[in-house]
């Protein structure tokens, strides 16, 4: 992962659910030249907020041992007009994991109303290296290690 898209973990139930906070500004480099005439935050960087935010879960299950990745979604829903400056809450449940994958859904609100969601989505799982490295490196992002 080169770039985080969410801010901090509110909470973290390892095996169940995880909250995280994101708030999209107009200083993240990947919205320059969205959008010129009405700033919008992409639909994609919702779904990879959502996206990274259950496998930061599945990774914390896993006492990161395991690098998730995606595989699969379904039932997906974007927002059509998301501002950038909304404070966006994403919530991820852990349906089933396993060694060598995970199933999940997500949703994000603002302002308590559902503006995105997934589903389901199916993760496979890599070998971690460096348990400890990732450890680490997130637990800055809030309740992680």
């Amino acid at each position: 992962v080169r770039f985080l898209l969410f801010d901090r973990v509110i909470s973290v139930e390892p095996g169940r659910r995880i909250t995280t906070v994101k708030t999209f500004s107009m200083q993240d480099e990947h919205l320059n030249g969205h959008f010129p005439r009405r700033a919008l935050v992409p639909g994609t960087m919702v779904l990879e907020a959502m996206l990274q935010s259950l496998g930061w879960l599945v990774m914390r299950t896993h006492e990161f041992e395991v690098l998730p990745f995606f595989s699969m979604l379904e039932d997906l829903v974007v927002p059509a007009e998301l501002r950038p400056g909304v404070r966006l809450e994403i919530t991820g449940d852990l349906l089933s994991t396993n060694a060598k994958g995970s199933m999940g859904r997500a949703e994000a609100t603002v302002d308590g109303v559902v503006t995105a969601s997934i589903g389901r989505v199916i993760y496979g799982h890599h070998r971690a290296a460096h348990p400890e490295e990732a450890r680490r490196r997130f637990a800055c992002y809030g309740d992680l290690a």
